[in-house]
């Protein structure tokens, strides 16, 4: 009897493992054959990956068919320094993987006669104005498939500089009037954030409501997407969000957290990974998820039917790019911002949805989702390399600058492991420590990579700026010196040293 109980026991917590009970979330979700497949080949694939890069910020992935999830799991901290674990509920910013439901919105405003691909923008937005005159033959199509002409960040340091609030969006327009177009409207492909930036301010305009409302009321509720949303308050992170991070000598915390209201549209939805499958199967069912339909399937088709060629060979639909992998064709898109990467795969033709999230830059999410598609495909898991500024970063902490030098020029050297000494990680590891006001570790990185690149403007100022930090006026002078003496146009080199010279 005794062993009856225990058995009971463990199957009662197998199944909370792995399966809701009432609300309750469960850790991880994994079914069926499948299920259990990816469990076995792909989890182990994951922590080796991630302990190669010395990874502990979060990453969540998940696999689902047209009916259910059948692999949901997550790795690591949503918030490092207080080993904040991430969970199923956590909430990524998803960058550019924004996109597509701004295009679904579209497709929504068109099924219910608010719009027309062919509707121009001033027909929407009569103040929308550039000093090029083609300007007024943009529209909604090239807007949605990257063909517009509108530069592609019309703004610098977004990030930096937030703008708050129901006017938010139309600060688009101020920004865009004195531009000119990159080309004729709908005659070229040229990826533009800008583009997707003004059609939201479209979408609130046609469908009379804020455009983050919008989405919420016509795409997330039906969908049942109830952990995904845009808005936080200005300044603070809500608890079940995931912080960004990236890796200088470690996994840390970096600042800014990509949050700015102007930027909605392009990239601004955070989400949660189990969200992101119910966004998968919604879009495996055309349209339809759970006996909802939430698109009709006519409308639903003009998303992701070819609308132009790309320039690397493939197809876009309406935000979706049209590609193969594993000769099998998928409906996908990438996200990369400040501290955070998003990937989704869709197989239409296999019933197959993939999501993975992570809040660290260089989170090798791309590598991630292949080896998931391969493993799921019956084909053995690619080999990778790794960044030599892993085994750089664990050396410094270990002996100092000398001792990682020591270590970059062996691997530098060395072309049978995995690991790949690419100098200009150097200066990434560089850059991410003067962001994080590691002055002196910065300092002699970017010492050393100027060794090897001596006319790069970038490492030459953040040098200076390091040489300031510390303390050393007349170093950080003769830095931003140099920035001028390679470039006398590089402003920001020009702005430092004016500052230093009042």
């Amino acid at each position: 009897m005794r062993y009856l109980i225990l058995l009971f026991i463990t199957l009662f917590f197998v199944h909370c493992k792995n399966e809701p009970i009432g609300n309750e979330i469960p850790q991880q979700v994994i079914k069926g054959a499948l299920g259990q497949k990816l469990d076995s080949l792909f989890s182990p694939y994951v922590k080796e990956i991630r302990s190669l890069t010395n990874n502990t910020a979060g990453l969540a992935v998940g696999i689902t068919n047209e009916k259910e999830v059948i692999f949901a799991k997550t790795f690591g901290f949503a918030d490092v320094a207080n080993q904040v674990s991430v969970d199923l509920t956590t909430r990524f910013h998803i960058a550019s993987v924004s996109k597509p439901f701004s295009a679904f919105a579209v497709a929504k405003l068109i099924q219910d006669g608010k719009l027309n691909l062919d509707d121009t923008v001033v027909q929407i937005i009569p103040e929308f104005k550039m000093t090029d005159e083609r300007y007024k033959a943009i529209n909604i199509q090239h807007l949605l498939n990257h063909t517009s002409g509108i530069p592609r960040n019309i703004a610098p340091d977004d990030w930096l500089n937030p703008s708050f609030g129901p006017k938010a969006l139309e600060e688009n327009l101020a920004i865009l009037e004195p531009l000119s177009l990159d080309f004729e409207p709908g005659s070229q492909y040229s990826y533009s954030n800008s583009a997707f930036d003004l059609l939201g301010l479209l979408i609130s305009r046609a469908s009379g409501a804020a455009f983050h409302e919008y989405i919420h009321q016509n795409i997330l509720l039906p969908v049942g997407m109830n952990n995904s949303s845009f808005e936080k308050t200005v300044d603070s992170i809500p608890s079940n969000w995931a912080d960004a991070h990236s890796f200088g000598l470690s996994s840390r915390q970096l600042p800014p957290y990509p949050y700015n209201e102007r930027l909605f549209p392009s990239s601004g939805m955070v989400a949660s990974v189990l969200d992101m499958c119910k966004w998968g199967m919604l879009h495996l069912n055309e349209g339809s998820i759970q006996g909802t339909q939430v698109l009709k399937k006519e409308h639903f088709q003009t998303i992701v039917s070819p609308s132009f060629d790309t320039p690397w060979g493939d197809q876009i639909g309406l935000s979706w790019f049209l590609q193969s992998y594993l000769d099998r064709p998928i409906i996908m898109h990438t996200g990369y911002d400040t501290g955070f990467e998003a990937i989704m795969y869709i197989y239409p033709e296999h019933d197959i949805s993939i999501t993975v999230l992570a809040n660290q830059d260089f989170a090798r999410t791309a590598r991630l989702i292949n080896a998931a598609s391969e493993i799921i495909f019956d084909q053995e898991p690619k080999d990778y390399t790794i960044s030599a500024k892993y085994p750089f970063a664990e050396a410094y902490q270990k002996g100092g600058i000398e001792l990682a030098k020591s270590k970059w020029e062996t691997l530098h050297k060395d072309t049978t492991d995995i690991y790949i000494a690419d100098n200009d990680d150097l200066l990434t590891t560089g850059a991410i420590l003067e962001d994080g006001k590691q002055w002196q570790a910065s300092k002699e990185i970017l010492e050393y990579y100027i060794s090897f690149n001596d006319q790069s403007t970038y490492a030459w100022r953040l040098l200076g700026n390091d040489y300031l930090m510390l303390g050393d006026t007349a170093q950080a002078k003769r830095c931003y010196q140099r920035t001028l003496d390679i470039n006398p146009n590089y402003t920001k080199g020009r702005i430092a040293l004016d500052k230093l010279q009042q």
